[in-house]
């Protein structure tokens, strides 16, 4: 049996299951690292070196999560479940004095996303093999629409809600985030994500340097539209792992 030191976790050829690991930190390419602390196999807490600070709680029913920024709570995240799947991801924060909220309902199918509303619009999903690969709005001028690929490695942050907002709020208003869905919903890693809203076409393409070849180390990433490309960017300079709590049963 051959043995190896996996980013201060030690494990064995018959370890080299990524069901097996939970994320220890991340460090972005703002140099700023976030780590995580879990109670079993649940985050409990996420705290940056930037002093923001992610709270998780767990109900019956649902999961509260109460993002703080040098110790002043800013937006408040509801996840509601029906069994294990997601169907409301509400969100609220506060903007000068007025408190503001925003919502996505969730539907399935057959087990699989199917279709999600967000602000009155209803956005259909295609799912293959546990991936998001479409989402779309409309038709014509008015439609909106986002298409993924992916690898074939397994994706750690697939249900994992941190700084990586589903509907990201700004100001008065949110905008959403179909990547972010996509990677939360996605049992692999997104390689191209590409978007077409009011004719503009925008392209995201994402690299990935694999530890062992079963979970992502490193994510550098490009965008390109019709007007510019620019490349090298990074999105993770390093991500580490733990092993899970295996006397503790999954999230």
């Amino acid at each position: 049996m051959i043995c190896f030191a996996m980013l201060g976790v030690s494990a064995c050829g018959p370890d080299l299951d990524p069901q097996k690991y939970l994320i220890k930190s991340i460090l972005l390419s703002s140099y700023q690292e976030y780590s995580f602390e879990y109670l079993g196999n649940r985050p409990q807490k996420m705290t940056g070196t930037d002093s923001i600070r992610f709270d998780y709680k767990y109900y019956r029913d649902s999961t509260s999560i109460r993002q703080y920024n040098q110790g002043k709570l800013v937006t408040r995240v509801q996840l509601v479940y029906s069994g294990s799947q997601l169907v409301n991801s509400k969100i609220r924060w506060q903007f000068g004095r007025i408190h503001y909220k925003d919502s996505i309902l969730f539907s399935y199918s057959g087990g699989n996303l199917s279709s999600f509303v967000h602000r009155g619009g209803t956005y259909q999903v295609v799912v293959q093999r546990g991936n998001v690969v479409s989402m779309k709005r409309g038709i014509n001028v008015v439609s909106a629409s986002y298409t993924a690929a992916y690898d074939q490695v397994a994706n750690p942050l697939k249900s994992l809600y941190w700084l990586d907002h589903l509907i990201l709020p700004s100001g008065a208003t949110t905008t959403l985030q179909p990547l972010a869905i996509a990677r939360y919903f996605s049992v692999n890693n997104i390689t191209l994500g590409v978007g077409q809203l009011l004719g503009v076409t925008t392209t995201q393409r994402y690299f990935y340097n694999y530890l062992r070849g079963i979970l992502p180390k490193t994510i550098n990433y490009e965008i390109e539209d019709a007007k510019s490309k620019v490349t090298d960017l990074v999105y993770a300079f390093d991500i580490q792992y733990v092993k899970r709590d295996s006397s503790a049963p999954l999230p």
